[in-house]
C-alpha cells in the first residue's frame, strides 16, 4: 500500500504539503506547482493535470493507495466526494488526522524572542543569521563557525537580506542555499535583526518545498528613530576638519558632502495606478485626508498630479507646467477645489505639482512623492503611457494598484500587469513588496447575495495569476467611506447633505465583521498586529467608532503597508547611500595609516611587504591575457533573443487577421462606414500600444539576463586580479577610486548608459523613458479618410478598400518601428558592453597605479616615518569617526 499524504491550509500562501510514503514531494514533481492553490480548484481536470485524485494515482503507480488528509472536516468531506467519483481501477482509501494533531509531527515555523540553544543530544544543524539594513551586510554562521572567503555565502555578505531570498545566477535563494550547505532535514534557523525582515524570512520558509525541516528563532534587534540627525552631526563635525580626501569629485561633479545633501532631500515615490472607473481620484484624497484631486467624472487623463510632501504646511499649493515640463501655465499659488478644476480643464496643462501635508508619512525620515499617474490605455499623451511603464521599472518606490471590486476582469490592462509581473519575477521579494494591488468600492458590494469580500480578494488573486503575478499584497478598500470620515473629523461643516447620510452608516463598519476589510486582506503581521490592537483601543469608547470604523475600511492597510516598505528599504537604503562614502574614506584613512605604521614598526615586514609588492606587479603585468580574453568573451555577448525576423513574421500574421474580418465589406452606406473605419483604426492605435509593451518587455527581460551574464564574468574577473596581488594589510577594495571604478549590480551599469531625473526640492521633472530598455515606438495617428472614391452613386462606401490603403500605410510604420527598436536594442548591448570594457581598463591603469604609489611609499623609511608622525593624528580621530557611524548603524 501507498501513503499518500495531504496537509491543507486554505489561510497559508503555500496551502497544500504533499507527501508520498513519508517523503515530500520536490521540486520536479507537477505537484509542488499546485502548492498554493485551493483544494476545490485541484479537483478539476486543466491543462497538464487530470485532477487531484487521478494525479495521486499516477503518482503512486499502486494496486491500493491510502490517502491522510490533514486539514478541516468540510475539506476532507469535499475529498471524499472527489474519490468517490474516481473512475480508475486502483483501490483508494481515506483518512483524516486533525490540524491540531499534525502540528505535532509536522514541520512549523516557530517564532521565539530569544536565541534557539542546542541541546547535547540534539541532531539538528544550526545555521545564524546577522543582519544589519543600514550597512548592508549580512554574517553568516554555521553551527557557530563563520562563513569565511571559501563559502558561497561570503560573496553575498553584502547583499540586501530580500534580494539573497531571491535566486540569481549561480544562487537558488537563501533558503535552498542554507539546505544545501547544511545537508540536514532539520535545522535551527537563528536571525538576529530587525523583526520586519526577520518576517521576510518566515515568508520564505512557508513558501520553501524542499525536504529540510526549520526551526526558525528571532533575537529581535530594534533601531533608533532618529538616525539622520545623529549622523548629521558627525558629518557636521567632518566637515569641518576640512581634509582633502572629503574634497574630492565624484562622476557626478559632486563631493561627498553635496552627495551626502543630495540623498537626504531625495524623493521616494507612491504612484497610484487604475483601472478606469475604480475610485483612484478618491483613494488619493482619502490618503491625503482631504479633496484635492477632482473626482473622476471630472479629472483630464492627460494631466498628472504629483503631491509633495511638507509637514510644515497647514494647506496645500500647486503650479502648473506645459507638454515640456518646464513652461510655466499657472505660477505657484494656494490650492483651491475651483483652481483644481480649473487646471484640469486647461488643455495647456500636462503636469500639476502640489505641495503639501500628506498626514501618515512623516517627513522627517523621508520626502514622500504621491503620483496620480494616468493608465497607458486612457492617456491623451503616449508618452505619459510609457512613463507609466518607466515607473514600474523604478526600484525603491511603491506602485498602488487600484481595481474596481464591481468590474475588476475587464482586461484591458493586460499589457501593464504583465509588465508588472516581469518586474516581480526579476527583483523578487523586494519587488512583491512594492506593488501593493488595492480592490476599491467594496462598499458596493452585496453580502446578501455572495459577493463577500473574501470572494473578491479570491478573485483578484487569481485574475492576477493568469497573468504571472503571484502572491501579491491585495487590500480591500472603501476609500469614498474614509475620505468622508476624514472630512467629518478636520471640517465637518463641508460635507453636503449626501455626505452626511452615508457617514450615518457608519456603525455598521463597526458590528458588521464582514466590513471589517483588515481581515481579508493581505498584509504582514507587524502591520495586521499594529492595526488590530488600535481597533480594540477604538472599540471600547463609542465615542472612538469613527476612527474604528476607519481602520475598517481597509485605506490605514495601505497606509500602514506604504509606511511599512519605508521602514523596510528605503529609509535603511537612504541612510546607507548617504554615509557609505564617507566610511569609505574613513576606513581608506585608517588602512593606510595602519599599513604605515605597521612597517615602520617592523622592518622585517617591511622588507616581506617590498618582495609583495614587487610580485603583484610581475603578476599583473602577466595577467594582460586574462583581460584580452574577458574582452573576447564580452565582445560576443549578442543579443539573441527575440529575434526581428520573427516578430515581423508574427506582424504580417496578426495584421492580416485584422483585415480578414472585413472580407466582402464592399457596400455598405456611408455612416456605417465611418464607423467601421474608426473603429478599425482605433484597434490599429490599440494594436501598436500592445506591439510595443509586449517587444519591448520580451528585449529588457533577454538584455538584463546578458547583463547578470556579463557581470559575473566580470566579478569572477576582478577576484581573480585582486586574489593574484594580495599585500599583506591593504586590501584594494578601501581605496576610493578603486572602489568607484568598480561595478556592484546590473541597475548601476545599466545606470551609467542611461539619463537621469533631475530631483529638486521644491522642481520635480519627469523622465518618460525608464530604467532598462525601452524601444520608443514613433506614434501612428489615424489620417482623415477620404472616401469620395469608394462611394457608387453617393450612397455606399467599400470599407474593404479602405482599410487595406489604411493597413497598407500602418503596416509600412510598424515594420519601421520594429526595426528601429531592435536597432536600437543592439545598440544598447553595445553600450553595456564598452562599459564593461572601459571599466576593465580603468581597472588595469588604477591597479597599476595604486601599485606604484605603493612602491614609492614603501622605498624609504624616513618618509614613511614622516608619514606616520603626520598621519597619527588624523588616523585616530578617522578611526573614532567611523567607530561613532558604526555604533549608529550597528543597532
Amino acid at each position: 500500500m501507498t501513503v499518500f499524504r495531504i496537509t491543507y491550509d486554505p489561510s497559508s500562501a503555500i496551502k497544500c504539503k504533499f507527501e508520498k510514503n513519508g517523503k515530500m514531494l520536490g521540486v520536479q514533481s507537477r505537484f509542488q506547482s499546485k502548492a498554493d492553490e485551493r483544494l476545490e480548484d485541484l479537483f478539476r481536470s486543466s491543462e497538464n493535470w487530470d485532477g487531484l485524485i487521478d494525479e495521486i494515482d499516477n503518482t503512486c503507480n499502486s494496486d491500493h493507495v491510502l490517502i491522510k488528509f490533514v486539514g478541516s472536516k468540510a475539506d476532507y468531506e469535499e475529498l471524499k466526494k472527489a474519490v468517490s467519483s474516481y473512475k480508475g481501477s486502483t483501490r483508494i482509501e481515506t483518512s483524516r488526522e486533525d490540524s491540531e494533531a499534525e502540528a505535532d509531527v509536522k514541520h512549523e515555523t516557530e517564532v521565539r524572542s530569544a536565541p534557539v540553544i542546542k541541546s547535547s543530544g540534539s541532531k539538528k544543524t544550526e545555521f545564524s543569521i546577522y543582519y544589519n539594513p543600514y550597512l548592508v551586510q549580512c554574517e553568516f554562521r554555521l553551527n557557530g563557525a563563520l562563513l569565511g572567503p571559501q563559502s558561497k555565502f561570503y560573496a553575498k555578505k553584502d547583499d540586501r537580506l530580500q534580494t539573497l531570498l531571491g535566486t540569481s545566477l549561480n544562487w537558488n535563494g537563501l533558503i535552498e542555499e542554507i539546505a544545501e550547505v547544511c545537508g540536514d532535514k532539520e535545522i535551527t534557523l537563528h536571525f538576529k535583526g530587525r523583526k520586519i525582515d526577520f518576517e521576510d524570512l518566515k515568508y520564505s520558509i512557508d513558501r520553501y518545498k524542499g525536504d529540510s525541516k526549520f526551526e526558525l528563532s528571532l533575537e529581535e534587534i530594534k533601531s533608533e528613530l532618529d538616525l539622520i540627525e545623529k549622523l548629521d552631526g558627525i558629518v557636521k563635525e567632518i566637515r569641518r576638519k576640512n581634509l582633502p580626501q572629503f574634497a574630492k569629485k565624484n562622476k557626478n561633479g559632486k563631493d561627498i558632502f553635496e552627495a551626502y545633501k543630495e540623498v537626504n532631500d531625495g524623493r521616494f515615490e507612491v504612484s497610484v495606478m487604475a483601472t478606469m472607473s475604480s475610485g483612484k481620484s478618491t483613494l488619493i484624497n482619502s490618503l491625503l485626508h482631504t479633496d484635492i484631486l477632482p473626482s473622476e467624472n471630472e479629472a483630464c487623463t492627460a494631466t498628472i498630479a504629483r503631491i509633495f510632501d511638507n509637514d510644515r504646511m497647514s494647506g496645500f499649493e500647486a503650479e502648473c507646467y506645459g507638454q515640456d515640463d518646464e513652461t510655466v501655465i499657472y505660477p505657484r499659488d494656494t490650492l483651491t477645489a475651483e483652481k483644481m478644476r480649473e487646471y484640469n480643464k486647461d488643455p495647456r496643462v500636462k503636469y500639476i505639482n502640489i505641495e503639501g501635508d500628506i498626514p501618515t508619512i512623516s517627513s522627517s525620515r523621508i520626502q514622500l512623492c504621491l503620483r496620480d499617474t494616468p493608465g497607458p490605455n486612457n492617456s491623451q499623451n503616449e508618452d505619459h503611457g510609457r512613463l507609466t511603464y518607466s515607473i514600474i521599472k523604478r526600484t525603491n518606490s511603491v506602485v498602488l494598484y487600484v481595481m474596481n471590486a464591481t468590474q475588476m476582469e475587464i482586461k484591458d490592462d493586460k499589457n501593464l500587469l504583465e509588465s508588472i509581473a516581469s518586474e516581480m519575477r526579476r527583483a523578487g521579494k523586494e519587488s512583491r513588496d512594492r506593488f501593493i494591488f488595492v480592490i476599491n468600492k467594496c462598499d458596493q458590494l452585496d453580502e446578501e447575495k455572495g459577493e463577500t469580500v473574501n470572494y473578491y480578494v479570491d478573485k483578484a488573486r487569481n485574475y492576477l495569476k493568469s497573468f504571472g503575478i503571484i502572491d501579491p499584497i491585495i487590500i480591500p478598500t472603501t476609500a469614498r467611506l474614509a475620505l468622508l470620515i476624514h472630512k467629518n473629523m478636520n471640517a465637518p461643516d463641508s460635507l453636503s447633505r449626501a455626505e452626511r447620510k452615508i457617514l450615518n452608516d457608519v456603525d455598521d463598519f463597526v458590528l458588521t465583521p464582514e466590513l471589517h476589510f483588515e481581515d481579508s486582506a493581505i498584509l504582514t503581521p507587524s502591520v495586521y498586529d499594529k492595526l488590530k490592537a488600535e481597533v480594540e483601543k477604538y472599540h471600547k469608547n463609542e465615542d472612538q467608532w469613527d476612527y474604528e470604523a476607519l481602520i475598517h475600511s481597509g485605506v490605514p492597510c495601505v497606509e500602514e503597508t506604504i509606511a511599512e516598505y519605508i521602514d523596510k528599504y528605503a529609509y535603511p537604503m537612504k541612510i546607507k547611500d548617504s554615509v557609505s562614502d564617507i566610511i569609505g574614506v574613513l576606513d581608506e584613512i585608517n588602512m593606510c595609516a595602519e599599513f604605515d605604521r605597521r612597517n615602520m614598526q617592523d622592518k622585517a615586514h617591511l622588507e616581506m611587504i617590498r618582495k609583495q609588492i614587487k610580485l603583484a606587479e610581475e603578476k599583473h603585468k602577466n595577467s594582460k591575457s586574462v583581460y584580452e580574453d574577458y574582452n573576447r568573451k564580452i565582445s560576443n555577448f549578442s543579443l539573441t533573443e527575440p529575434k526581428e525576423k520573427d516578430e515581423q513574421f508574427q506582424l504580417e500574421r496578426e495584421l492580416n487577421a485584422l483585415t480578414r474580418e472585413y472580407d466582402g465589406k464592399t457596400q455598405i452606406q456611408k455612416n456605417e462606414a465611418k464607423r467601421m473605419v474608426d473603429g478599425f483604426q482605433q484597434k490599429l492605435i490599440e494594436f501598436q500600444r500592445n506591439c510595443e509593451t509586449r517587444i519591448n518587455r520580451e528585449i529588457d527581460e533577454k538584455m538584463y539576463g546578458k547583463c547578470q551574464a556579463m557581470l559575473a564574468d566580470y566579478q569572477r574577473l576582478i577576484m581573480g586580479i585582486i586574489e593574484g596581488i594580495q599585500i599583506e594589510g591593504f586590501d584594494f577594495n578601501k581605496i576610493s577610486s578603486f572602489r568607484d571604478i568598480r561595478i556592484s549590480n546590473i541597475d548601476s551599469i545599466i545606470k551609467a548608459n542611461e539619463e537621469e531625473k533631475s530631483h529638486k526640492e521644491t522642481r520635480y521633472k519627469d523622465n518618460p523613458e525608464r530604467s532598462g530598455f525601452f524601444g520608443k515606438f514613433k506614434f501612428w495617428k489615424p489620417k482623415q479618410v477620404s472616401y469620395e472614391v469608394d462611394v457608387s452613386d453617393g450612397m455606399f462606401v467599400n470599407v474593404k478598400n479602405v482599410i487595406v490603403d489604411v493597413m497598407g500605410e500602418f503596416k509600412l510604420e510598424m515594420k519601421r518601428n520594429i526595426s528601429d527598436t531592435f536597432r536600437k536594442a543592439e545598440k544598447q548591448i553595445e553600450d553595456y558592453k564598452n562599459a564593461f570594457k572601459r571599466n576593465i581598463e580603468a581597472l588595469d591603469g588604477e591597479i597599476m597605479r595604486i601599485l606604484k604609489q605603493l612602491k614609492d611609499d614603501t622605498a624609504e623609511m624616513d618618509k614613511i616615518e614622516e608619514r606616520v608622525r603626520r598621519n597619527q593624528t588624523m588616523a585616530d580621530w578617522a578611526n573614532e569617526m567611523d567607530k561613532q557611524i558604526r555604533s549608529i548603524l550597528s543597532f
